[in-house]
């Protein structure tokens, strides 16, 4: 391609003399040479390139061969830049969306010009009317970045999500309206329906990732109604120029693909390149390098001096109806209930609830909960106006109120502890001193600080503890890939469900008769319910389902074990610092392997936002005789 675009723009080279637009083009690559441009931030941005963690050589993040105008441009920076000025010189419509080189990569035009300062007198000044139309559409005057918060119920939203809501500037004498504001997305061309396919497909980037935009209508559609997740708004502080740069790279990667990976190349890593461009000594990219979890791009921005204009908080759907619930009380709220599910008629409300206030207020839930219940259960929409439309009616002929506004949380996501942890414990585990090393690159635990979390939602991928006894080496404990749990407390107008999984290599509790502790497969999880048990969310007590199937060479009659039993638990703060857990559990398995009962407590007192103190204690025992007894101390680090 690059010898094509030299053919076309350079013309015969045999020539004697050197047309205008040859010796142009070979002074503008002298010049960009001269200034190093191949190496700026901005040109570095704009391509894509990071620097491999591995063979330390440049490669561009971007998978689509037509990004590029030279044969190397993925891993020559300086190739690249030569071909790409070269290309500009030919305004023939050759490159996606039927447009010219200058019009494709609009943002590498602008950035290059402001550099190197075009002759338009020789270089021919580009027509970019579509990438014009587009902007106009957009017509975008602030930018906003958007934070979904975590989502359990989705693999590719488990840790939040990321993208940016284009806000165009109101017309004279009218407020803005943010829902009719565009917003850019960048995600995989995947389907999660498609289960482990579809996480192996995401871990290793067989999928496409590709940028989109439309309207944030829609996205609230998604993420605040059917996926009920709150929204955190988070407006920058851009300069109209930036904010034309931003603009002009989202243009240039619309068409692009990119390989799409769940830890590093994720939807929230790619957006932040938007916001390099725009302002390329912010330098986000370059804070991530193994890993990105939408939460820490979001605090690395907000932390940008600078940068953070404001924050505004959106609850989701079920946070509207969980506080609603709250004002209400049990009996109120059962009887919003009640209407919504038409066991109580609006006409009888009267005569049960005497205050007008309350009775407003109950409407109001009812029918918000009569709406809620329908996007849930994909109810027709013709049953779901009539039955909306009796209570809004009922609701009408009562005196207007004050709006109802959820308050926003004390604290936002970016407030709470860093995703990444370590941890170092002493302690004795069956009678021998022991210490154990502990880290975990994401996320939370029910343990670790809820301020700006989610309450009962705990999520850790590639835990990795190794230990060293004085009876022995130091040895790998045991190795988590995955543990999800969500403890969802059980609501007068939620039906809230519960539930965890595991999956890990662990060490065998107990020595085999040849002193050694075997690694074997644990894979556990199921349904359960939890329950509130004290005001101000103090106490939250829970049980599950264990189920359990295990590889474990220490068993005596085989290596396996297929069981299920229960687990029941209280998570309890006595100070905003100070939290503790109680479990105990009992599990029955099949073909007489033996049963199982233990019972654990932990502690963990934060000393401030990085630093924890933690103590854990737990006792099993395997039909009535002890095979595992451990208790531990030690401090916790965020980072």
């Amino acid at each position: 391609m690059f010898a094509a675009v030299m053919a076309t723009t350079l013309w015969p080279l045999h020539a004697q003399a050197a047309t205008p637009a040859q010796t142009h083009l070979r002074a503008l690559q002298q010049q960009a040479r001269q200034l190093d441009l191949a190496s700026s931030a901005m040109w570095r941005t704009l391509l894509h390139y990071q620097v491999h963690p591995l063979t330390r050589r440049d490669r561009s993040l971007a998978d689509d061969p037509d990004f590029f105008l030279a044969p190397d441009g993925a891993r020559n920076p300086q190739q690249e830049l030569d071909a790409t000025l070269a290309a500009f010189f030919n305004t023939a419509s050759r490159h996606a969306l039927d447009q010219s080189a200058a019009c494709r990569f609009v943002a590498r035009y602008q950035w290059l010009d402001e550099q190197l300062h075009f002759d338009q007198g020789v270089m021919p000044a580009p027509d970019c009317t579509r990438y014009q139309q587009w902007r106009a559409g957009i017509n975008a005057d602030k930018v906003t970045l958007i934070f979904p918060s975590a989502y359990l119920n989705s693999p590719a939203s488990m840790y939040g999500h990321t993208f940016l809501r284009l806000d165009p500037k109101p017309s004279a004498g009218q407020a803005a309206s943010p829902l009719l504001s565009y917003a850019v997305n960048y995600a995989a061309n995947g389907d999660s329906g498609e289960g482990l396919a579809y996480a192996f497909k995401g871990l290793s980037g067989l999928y496409a990732g590709a940028f989109t935009n439309a309207p944030y209508y829609l996205r609230i559609r998604e993420y605040n109604d059917l996926e009920n997740r709150d929204i955190w708004e988070y407006e920058l502080n851009l300069t109209p120029k930036e904010i034309e740069r931003l603009l002009a790279h989202t243009w240039e990667l619309g068409p692009t693909r990119f390989d799409y990976y769940f830890f590093d190349e994720n939807c929230s890593y790619h957006l932040l390149s938007l916001l390099d461009a725009a302002r390329p000594e912010l330098a986000l990219s370059d804070k991530f390098t193994w890993w990105a979890i939408p939460l820490d791009t979001v605090r690395a921005v907000t932390q940008s001096p600078g940068l953070l204009k404001a924050v505004q908080y959106r609850p989701s759907n079920s946070t509207e109806l969980r506080y609603r619930a709250n004002l209400l009380g049990p009996e109120r709220a059962r009887l919003a209930q009640q209407l919504s599910d038409v066991q109580v008629t609006p006409d009888k409300l009267a005569a049960i609830e005497p205050s007008p206030a309350q009775r407003a207020l109950i409407l109001e839930t009812a029918e918000r909960l009569t709406a809620f219940e329908a996007t849930r259960k994909d109810s027709t929409e013709a049953a779901t106006q009539q039955a909306r439309m009796a209570l809004l009616s009922a609701r009408a002929a009562l005196p207007a109120g004050a709006p109802l506004v959820v308050p926003t949380p004390e604290a936002d996501p970016v407030q709470g502890h860093d995703t990444a942890r370590v941890d170092m414990m002493l302690g004795q585990r069956n009678g021998h001193s022991v210490v154990q090393l502990l880290a975990r690159p994401a996320y939370h635990d029910l343990m670790d600080p809820q301020w700006g979390y989610q309450r009962g939602a705990a999520i850790k991928f590639f835990e990795i503890e190794l230990s060293k006894a004085s009876n022995g080496h130091l040895q790998l404990e045991r190795l988590t890939p995955v543990e999800i749990a969500s403890i969802s407390p059980r609501e007068p107008l939620l039906s809230a469900k519960s539930w965890r999984v595991h999956m890990g290599l662990e060490r065998a509790p107990s020595e085999r008769s040849d002193g050694q502790r075997p690694l074997g497969l644990n894979l556990a999880g199921g349904p359960g319910v939890a329950y509130e048990l004290m005001a101000e969310e103090r106490l939250l007590g829970y049980a599950f389902i264990d189920n359990q199937a295990r590889w474990d060479r220490s068993l005596s009659k085989r290596p396996w074990a297929f069981g299920t039993g229960a687990a029941v638990g209280l998570i309890g703060d006595i100070t905003p610092s100070w939290r503790v857990q109680i479990e105990a559990f009992g599990r029955a398995y099949l073909a007489q392997q033996p049963g199982e009962i233990g019972a654990s407590i932990q502690m963990r007192y934060s000393v401030n936002k990085q630093w924890n103190v933690q103590a854990r204690c737990s006792n099993t025992k395997r039909d009535g005789f002890r095979v595992d007894q451990a208790c531990l101390a030690g401090v916790q680090r965020y980072w």
